[in-house]
């Protein structure tokens, strides 16, 4: 009974000490569509929007945020596991672009995809752009912090992506044109790993 004791006793002590503890990484950016955008498509001109119940009626706020989710996505969960105290907030919102964001923020825009026209159809912000405005985020966080500091940041914090579905499901399947491009989905998925890799190699 006593070393039972003394295993729950060493497990609450390790436990209340990653409580307290800075987070596993200095930065945490994402990019990508409804899987993991959390409110950035509120901001922007486009029907693709989650701002109406039920939409975040299980969030802690239980008020709609612009998640495609009753409550929380699989981001905000990585954040935590992360140990971070906070979600990164939406690139476009007032938090994401004013203060000191430095721990990351979110540029995912629901109706995007690895191929720019599936997010330009539906008034989405495409790879590309979300990517510009990753850049110019940075160049916040540097004139900030400076550069050194800034560099070190983005080089040991996780930058995930997050993309592919709405090209199929609300692009290639119910566009004739596209599949008269790309006449099996393979190609077309070859058509999305030639995107993907440029995203990656900028």
């Amino acid at each position: 009974m006593g070393v039972e004791w003394g295993a729950r006793l060493l497990v609450l002590a390790l436990l209340s000490s990653m409580a307290f503890a800075d987070p596993l990484v200095p930065t945490f950016i994402i990019f990508g569509d409804s899987v993991s955008d959390v409110g950035n498509n509120n901001n922007i001109t486009t029907p693709i929007k989650a701002n109406f119940l039920p939409y975040g009626r299980d969030f802690v706020t239980h008020r709609p945020t612009g998640r495609f989710c009753n409550g929380r996505l699989a981001v905000d969960f990585t954040a935590e596991y992360l140990g971070f105290d906070t979600y990164p907030p939406p690139y476009l919102s007032q938090e994401g672009r004013g203060g000191n964001v430095q721990n990351g923020v979110n540029f995912a825009s629901a109706g995007s995809g690895l191929f720019d026209l599936t997010a330009v159809t539906y008034g989405a912000i495409p790879l590309t752009r979300q990517l510009n405005n990753y850049r110019e985020y940075r160049r916040r966080v540097e004139n900030t912090v400076g550069s050194e500091k800034a560099n070190e940041t983005f080089s040991k914090g996780i930058h995930l992506l997050s993309s592919g579905t709405s090209d199929f499901v609300q692009n290639y399947y119910i566009n004739p044109v596209l599949r008269g491009l790309y006449i099996t989905p393979d190609r077309f998925s070859d058509r999305l790993m030639r995107s993907y890799s440029t995203f990656i190699e900028v």
